[in-house]
C-alpha cells in the first residue's frame, strides 16, 4: 500500500487548533467504522498506525501491518469494480470540515508521484480531528459544514499516493495520533465500541470462473473478467482467481475440479507466499466437461478446506443464462436504536458464492423510519449507516436490501428495529 502523504495535513490541522486541548480518543468513542463493509470481509485492513517510534514498525497488535510512519487505518475494498459501483465513507463523530481537497484524480494504481488526493478532515472538538484520506472526487461538502455522525461524507476511491482503492482513517488529539484498535502492544481499552475481531484462520475473500485468462485489466485490481458460473459441456479450459485473506507467510494453495458424482477431473497445486496478509493467484485448468450436470470446485490452503461451490455444466450455448443473486439475510445495529444512535445495516452472505455465476453483487439499500424514506443508495459494501438523529425512540426503523448482478435482482431482505 502506498505512503498516504499525511505530514502537511497534521501541520494544518495541529494549526487550527488549540495547542496541548482536546480529549483522548476514550473507550468505545467510536461506534462503528466509518467506511461502509465489514472489516475483514469485503474490507481488509492492510495498514495500521505504526506505533515503533523508530524505523522499525509495530502495529496495535505487535505485527507489522503496517509500515514506517503510517498514521492510520488503510482499508481497501477489493477492487475498482467495487469503487465504482460505490464505497460509501461516513463521519464517524459529530463534527464541523475544516478542510476539504477535491478535483485530484482518483483512480491510481501502482507506483504514483501523485502529492495530493482528495480528503475532508473534521474536527470533533478544540483539537479533536479526524481524517478521510483518498477519496473519489466530487465531495459535496466546504468548509465549516456541520456533520452528525453516520453521515455520508464522499465515496472510495484511489487519488493521491494510493496504490489501491481505500480509505486512510486517522483519529488525532491536538498533535497526537491515536491508534483505535486495542490488543498487545496498544493496551487499554478501544477506541471502538465493538472492536472487530482480527481473523486468526485463512480466509476465500473471493472466487472467480472465467472462459478467459484474466490477465491485463481484467486482473486485479481492475477486475474485469467475465466471470462465469456455467459452461458448455466439452474440453475446455477453466481460469479460477482465489483471493484468500490472514494468509500467513507461505502455504500449499489447491484448486480442485469434482464431476456431478463426486469423482476428480482436474487440479491445480501452488506454493504461495504473501508478506501483507492477503492476495490473489490465478490457475488454468483443462478440464474435460463431459458429463452435464453441477460441478464442484473446491479450494484448499494446506489440507484444509476453505471454499466448496457449484458451477454448472450444460449441453448447448443456448442454455447459457444470468442468474441472480442468491438470497442474504440483513439485521440492525443496534437493534432497537434512540436518536443519538448510527444504525449499521448489515448484509450476511457468503463472500465466495454470493451469486451462482460469480457475478460481483451491488446492494440497493433503503432505509426508512416509519413508513418515510430517508436514505437510499446502492453500494458494494455489506454494510450502509443511517446517521445519527434519524432514528427516534417509538418509531420504527426499517431497512431493505435488494441484491443485484448489475442486470437481475435477488430477493429482497428486511430488518426492523425492535
Amino acid at each position: 500500500m502506498a505512503r498516504y502523504l499525511i505530514a502537511p495535513l497534521l501541520a494544518l490541522v495541529v494549526a487550527a487548533s488549540a495547542a496541548g486541548a482536546g480529549g483522548a480518543n476514550g473507550a468505545g468513542e467510536l461506534t462503528f467504522y466509518p467506511q461502509a463493509g465489514i472489516l475483514w470481509r469485503d474490507l481488509y485492513p492492510t495498514n495500521f498506525v505504526d506505533l515503533d517510534p523508530g524505523p522499525g514498525v509495530r502495529d496495535f497488535a505487535c505485527g507489522t501491518q503496517t509500515y514506517d510512519g503510517h498514521t492510520g487505518t488503510d482499508s481497501d475494498v477489493r477492487s475498482f469494480r467495487e469503487m465504482d459501483i460505490g464505497v460509501p465513507v461516513f463521519a464517524a463523530l459529530d463534527g464541523r470540515v475544516i478542510s476539504v481537497q477535491d478535483g485530484e484524480f482518483d483512480r491510481n494504481h501502482g507506483q504514483t508521484a501523485a502529492r495530493f488526493d482528495n480528503h475532508v478532515v473534521l474536527e470533533h472538538a478544540i483539537g479533536r480531528f479526524t481524517i478521510y484520506g483518498h477519496l473519489r472526487k466530487g465531495i459535496r461538502l466546504k468548509r465549516n459544514d456541520r456533520v452528525l455522525a453516520g453521515q455520508q461524507l464522499g465515496w472510495t476511491a484511489s487519488s493521491g499516493n494510493s496504490s489501491w482503492p481505500h480509505l486512510h482513517f486517522t483519529s488525532q488529539v491536538a498533535s497526537q495520533i491515536h491508534e483505535p484498535f486495542s490488543g498487545s502492544c496498544n493496551e487499554g481499552p478501544s477506541g471502538w465500541t465493538d472492536q472487530a475481531a482480527t481473523p486468526s484462520e485463512a480466509y476465500v475473500r473471493d472466487l472467480a470462473l472465467s472462459a478467459k485468462p484474466m490477465t491485463g485489466k481484467r486482473d486485479l485490481p481492475y477486475d474485469r473478467a467475465v466471470r462465469a458460473g456455467t459452461f458448455v459441456r466439452g474440453t475446455r479450459v477453466v481460469y479460477s482467481r482465489v483471493e484468500l485473506g490472514a494468509m500467513h507467510a507461505t502455504g500449499m494453495l489447491r484448486i480442485r475440479f469434482h464431476r456431478p458424482n463426486g469423482s476428480s477431473a482436474a487440479e491445480s497445486t501452488m506454493t504461495i507466499r504473501t508478506a501483507h496478509g492477503r492476495g490473489s493467484w490465478s490457475a488454468a485448468n483443462r478440464v474435460s466437461l463431459a458429463r452435464t450436470g453441477r460441478w464442484r470446485i473446491v479450494v484448499e490452503l494446506d489440507g484444509e478446506t476453505l471454499s466448496d461451490t457449484t458451477f454448472d455444466v450444460v449441453a448447448t450455448a443456448s442454455e447459457v443464462r444470468d442468474r441472480p443473486p442468491h438470497a442474504i439475510s440483513v439485521g440492525l445495529r443496534p437493534a432497537s436504536p434512540t436518536a443519538g444512535d448510527v444504525v449499521e445495516c448489515v448484509v450476511s452472505t457468503s463472500l465466495v458464492a454470493e451469486d451462482p455465476d460469480y457475478d460481483i453483487v451491488r446492494y440497493r439499500y433503503r432505509w426508512t423510519v416509519d413508513g418515510k424514506l430517508v436514505r437510499a443508495v446502492q453500494s458494494a459494501a455489506l454494510s450502509d449507516v443511517l446517521r445519527k438523529g434519524l432514528a427516534r425512540p417509538g418509531k420504527s426503523v426499517r431497512c431493505a436490501v435488494t441484491p443485484s448482478d448489475g442486470r437481475l435482482l435477488g430477493p429482497t431482505a428486511t430488518a426492523t428495529s425492535g
